[in-house]
This record gives structure tokens, C-alpha cells and sequence, in this order.
């Protein structure tokens, strides 16, 4: 399994990348990208790890939209794809955590059971059981795909491509798994890369979130998605905060979460110490 993690100046790498290597069996690279500007000492503790840690520099994206993370997502890929060999790819926000051992073993197992899935989260269900709200990614990709995209005509032409190309193969409109956490089939990404769907610059420009292009591009290269967040799960994803407190999230057998900023009167530096701990006495 290869590891993408982009981290902006507010968040811990440092411990989400420890939990990182404390739970998977043999990382073939865990991929940091510095959305600090080397401005955050940790960084500079991150480069020192070495093999298989790495930290890159993200190419420059506009301010004020989500196209810029797809942006800097897809050439972290491109990157990965690059120069590593893996079977699965875990995309992790920098506010998500490893929580056990177990993570690959369960996704190479649900990508037997169905070649067809190329990407694996919180799709359908989340962690509680209930249905996730595709609405919000819809309206923003019709509304770009339409006349107020003419604004941005490259990237309208860009998107309409694609959804062409995703409508075709049964898309959703609007459909992805949560961007917290992830894990990618390394044959869609050598698909998207040989396509040349990694270097999309036009959709830099783009106020979709980059779980909502994604989403969308995986449809288009001919992949399904699958859900790995709901209740029994590997996963337990939440958008804002932690999805159940951090003691319930260990007795589920929980393996990855997100987000570890808070859980009601609990705060960041709390989970965070929580499961450290948990680690550092071999939970």
C-alpha cells in the first residue's frame, strides 16, 4: 500500500504519518505534501524520516477554491504512480488516523470480491448507518457544466468531457466517497494516468470539492465506487469531527477515522493523545 497525505499549516502530519507507520505491515511510500511551504518546523522532521516518508511541494493552485486541492492531489498521483509499485493507494486528510492494523488486508479483500470497484470509502453510508446527501456535489457540477461555467469556459469544457464520459458508464450526478479518507485500486489510478486525468490543470478552477471530482472521474474511466464506511466497517468518516467517541471507535475494530479535531467537549490535542497512547502501549 502506498499513502498520500496533503498537509496544510493547521495540521499534524507528524502524527497522523506516525500512526501511518504504526499500523500498516510495509508501506511502500507514504507521501507528504507540504502545503506549508516549508514553513512548519515538522516538516522539516518529516523529510529527516526518510524511506519510506517522503515530503513534496505542491504545484501552484489558485486561492479560494477546491480544483486547487484536486490539483495538488492529482500530482501527488501522478507522482505515486511514478515511482512506486502498489497494489492500493490510502488517500488520508491530515486530520485522519490509522487506528489498527488490518487496513490493507480488508481493502485487497473487497477489491477481490468485485474488480469493477476502483475506490473504496464513506460512499453511500456513513459510520451510523445513514444515507450520505450526493445534492451539494451535484448542483455545483451542473452549475460549472452549464452556462455559469461559461465564465471558465476551459474548464467547462474540461468537466463536460468527463461527464460525458461518466454518464455513459451509469454516474450518479454528484456521486463520490468523502475525500477524508479513501483508498484507491491501483489500476484506476494507472487508468487515470495513462488518460492523462492526473493532468487536468483546467479544473484548478474548479469550486466542486476534489472527493467530487474524483468521484467523477472515477465513473468515467469505467470504476465503480464502494462503501467502506458504514456501520462494521473498516472505516468510521465523518466530514466534521469525529463520528463516535474515540473508546467506541477501538471496541468497533475501527482501522481509519476522520476527523480527529473534536468529538463534543474533546479537542484535537485530546483524541490525538488518546490514540498515541494507545500506540505507543501497542493497541
Amino acid at each position: 500500500m502506498a499513502v498520500v497525505v496533503p498537509a496544510g499549516p493547521a495540521d499534524d502530519a507528524v502524527d497522523t504519518v506516525a500512526s501511518v507507520l504504526t499500523y500498516l505491515e510495509d508501506p511502500v511510500l507514504v507521501l507528504v505534501i507540504d502545503d506549508t511551504r516549508g514553513r512548519r518546523p515538522e516538516m522539516a522532521r518529516l523529510r529527516g524520516l526518510g524511506a519510506p516518508v517522503r515530503v513534496m511541494d505542491p504545484p501552484p493552485a489558485p486561492k479560494g477554491t477546491y480544483g486547487g486541492l484536486w490539483l495538488k492531489l492529482a500530482a501527488a498521483l501522478r507522482h505515486a504512480v511514478e515511482r512506486a509499485e502498489f497494489d492500493m493507494l490510502l488517500r488520508l486528510d491530515a486530520d485522519a488516523l490509522l487506528l489498527g492494523p488490518g487496513i490493507e488486508r480488508a481493502a485487497g479483500e473487497r477489491f477481490a470480491a468485485d474488480p469493477a470497484v476502483g475506490m473504496l470509502g464513506s460512499y453511500r453510508v456513513g459510520p451510523d448507518g445513514g444515507g450520505r446527501d450526493w445534492s451539494y456535489a451535484a448542483r455545483v457540477l451542473r452549475r460549472e457544466c452549464g452556462w455559469r461555467g461559461l465564465t471558465r469556459p476551459r474548464m467547462r469544457r474540461t468537466l463536460r468531457a468527463v461527464m460525458a464520459e461518466a454518464r455513459t458508464a451509469g454516474y450518479t450526478p454528484g456521486e463520490h466517497a468523502l475525500g477524508a479518507a479513501c483508498i484507491y485500486r491501483a489500476d484506476l489510478l494507472h487508468a487515470l494516468y495513462r488518460r492523462g486525468r492526473l493532468d487536468l490543470p483546467d479544473l484548478a478552477a474548479s469550486r466542486a470539492g476534489e472527493d467530487h471530482l474524483f468521484g467523477l472521474l472515477t465513473l468515467a474511466a469505467g470504476y465503480r465506487i464502494g462503501d467502506f464506511s458504514g456501520p462494521g466497517d473498516p472505516m468510521a468518516l465523518r466530514w466534521r469531527g469525529l463520528p463516535a467517541a474515540p473508546e467506541q471507535l477501538v471496541a468497533e475494530g475501527r482501522l481509519v477515522t476522520h476527523s480527529v479535531r473534536s468529538y463534543r467537549d474533546l479537542d484535537e490535542r485530546q483524541i490525538r493523545e488518546y490514540f498515541a497512547t494507545r500506540r505507543a502501549n501497542g493497541g
